[in-house]
């Protein structure tokens, strides 16, 4: 019901500008109000303008319109009920002192942290965590080709494809030169069960067949499939680094802002306690 509301938010946004150049500057349009708060349309644009995408922007405008009021709604009724505020009180200035408390540490203290991770610090937490990254899935890497189903000798182009391997994408490339072959290399690691849904492939490949089966010959839909498993790593393996490495680097640069934390923690504790702000006990 409030979607109609964001065909006046632009000239709602002209009008305030234009108020410049007048002698009495034009009241801003409001697109909700409760008793005399008032949700304007630059409040909502600038609300839900990072977010809005085409027609997702009327359901997020109802969706923040529905929000705001909601808000004030429960307040409303809570204030008329509850008497014994003293709890309520309590735990709002607990928030405060936690929202002040955090914003300081996000502009203050861990705005100083460098954040730069080099190679060798992953290197480095990586092989002293080994144990943290034994995998329980398979992860491989594939390349596989899709060909017409009426190319009666198909075992040819097969065995190219089983003679070939990761390096050969240039070589493979201009072999399926023609509108019945295509070629595809997937060179980075992916866990085994998501190649399967990518190759749309219906049956299922357990780990220790990887030892003694790296290839497949199947047809789905229209095309016939022939994919070779070039490399892969089982249960009990290690995940290799460059599959952790984003993982590493999120936990270095958390250990980072924690030490700068508990460093400024430490200097502030210690002033507080010299100036005679802070008192431990009662002496």
């Amino acid at each position: 019901m409030y979607a109609k509301l964001l065909t006046f938010i632009s000239f709602a946004i002209t009008l305030c500008s234009c108020a410049h150049n007048s002698e009495e500057p034009a009241q801003e349009k409001y697109v909700a109000s409760f008793g005399k708060e008032k949700l304007t349309e630059t409040e909502l644009m600038h609300a839900i303008g990072a977010f809005a995408k085409g027609n997702d922007s009327a359901e997020l405008a109802d969706e923040y319109i529905d929000g705001w009021l909601t808000e004030r709604i429960m307040y409303n009724e809570a204030s008329k009920l509850l008497y014994d505020t003293a709890e309520i009180h309590r735990k709002a200035m607990q928030y405060r002192r936690q929202l002040f408390a955090h914003e300081y540490c996000q502009k203050y203290i861990y705005s100083n942290v460098n954040m730069n991770v080099t190679e060798k610090e992953i290197t480095d937490y990586y092989d002293k965590h080994l144990n943290e990254y034994v995998i329980n899935t398979t992860f491989i890497k594939a390349h596989y080709m899709t060909i017409s189903p009426k190319i009666v000798r198909y075992y040819e182009i097969f065995e190219k494809l089983r003679k070939s391997d990761l390096d050969s994408e240039q070589e493979l490339g201009d072999y399926c030169d023609g509108p019945d072959k295509n070629v595809y290399f997937v060179k980075e690691w992916v866990e085994l069960n998501d190649f399967i849904k990518l190759i749309n492939f219906s049956g299922t490949i357990e780990p220790y067949e990887l030892k003694y089966k790296n290839t497949l010959d199947f047809v789905h839909d229209t095309l016939h499939h022939l994919v070779k498993i070039d490399d892969y790593l089982i249960p009990g393996d290690l995940l290799p680094i460059e599959l952790a490495k984003p993982r590493i680097i999120q936990i270095i640069m958390n250990k980072r802002r924690h030490d700068k934390y508990l460093q400024n923690k430490r200097e502030l504790m210690n002033k507080y306690k010299s100036d005679g702000t802070i008192v431990i006990g009662n002496k």
